[in-house]
Parts: structure tokens; sequence; C-alpha cells
């Protein structure tokens, strides 16, 4: 087997930090998007800063997503330990940005019986962005709603220390 070029190589974005690096580097390996495997095409499918904008676009859907009352930076996923999660998301928003461009460069062709395709993966990405995301919608939801529970249980406001009390009640019977 061919070695893994750029496996060991270290991502560079300018202010990020090297847990942020790191996460990109995981989600680089996760997709396997390394040239030595990519024999379709040169090089790596997707850049690092490209991954870096899916994961800052991964937490905004997290964010987006009702009940809005907790919201979540980067290091607030790592705090929780809510990796796996933010990876889904990051792959969900990197293939739907490859199936954008597969579907631009579609470009079938028919000579004499001899059918040839270009870019066609559309359905096939479609399928995998499907399989992530009924993954990732019911774990967000579930994820949203069990922080917002402990904010109830760790809130020193007045204003929630009365909800506190209704939910504690709710959740005893």
């Amino acid at each position: 087997m061919t070695s893994l070029q750029g496996l060991g190589d270290s991502v560079s974005i300018p202010g990020a930090s090297t847990e942020f690096e790191q996460f990109v580097a995981g989600i680089r390996l996760y997709l396997r998007d390394y040239a030595a495997l990519n024999r379709l095409i040169h090089g790596q499918e997707t850049n690092d800063r490209m991954i870096a904008w899916c994961v800052m676009d991964a937490i905004s859907e997290f964010n987006g997503t009702p009940p809005l009352v907790s919201s979540l930076t980067f290091d607030g996923f790592m705090e929780r330990n809510l990796q796996s999660l933010l990876r889904k998301g990051t792959v969900i928003c990197i293939l739907e940005s490859v199936g954008l461009l597969q579907t631009r460069n579609h470009l079938p062709f028919n000579d004499g019986g001899l059918s040839v395709s270009v870019s066609d993966k559309a359905p096939m990405l479609q399928s995998w962005i499907d399989r992530f995301r009924s993954k990732w919608e019911p774990e967000v939801k579930q994820t949203k709603i069990a922080i917002n529970i402990c904010l109830l249980y760790t809130s020193p406001s007045p204003r929630d220390r009365s909800a506190y009390l209704v939910c504690r009640l709710l959740l005893e019977k």
C-alpha cells in the first residue's frame, strides 16, 4: 500500500486553536481524504479551510435548532464530549458541498452505444447524507433537551429557580 502522504502533516488554519486544528485533521482522517487514497481525483477533495467552515456551519445548525435556550461554541462541544455529534454535522456539510459540485459538473456522454458519465456521484452522496442526517437530527434534539434541563438545575437566577422547582416537581412524578 502506498504511504499516506499528508497523514502526518499538521493542519494550519490562521487563528485556530490546536484543538480545532486537530479536530479538522480528525475529520480528514475519518473521510480518508488523502491524495494517496484519492485515485480518481488529484490531491484532496476538501481543503482544510472548507472543513473548518463546515465545522462552524454544523455548530451554527446545532445552535439554530430548537429549543433555542442554549448554544455551544466549539470548545463547548469538546468540553461536553460531543465530538462525535459535531463530526456527524461536519461530514453532512462536507458531503452536501461535494454533492453540489458533483451535480454542477455532471456530464453524461453517449456515443455509438458507449455511455460515459463524469461527476455522477450525487445519488450516492445523497444516500450518505441521508444516513448521517438520520443520526444527526435526533441526537441534536436529545442533546439540546439534556443541556437545557441541566441549565435549569444549575441556574442561580431567581427567575430560573421557579422553573427549576416546577421542572423538579414534574420529574419526580
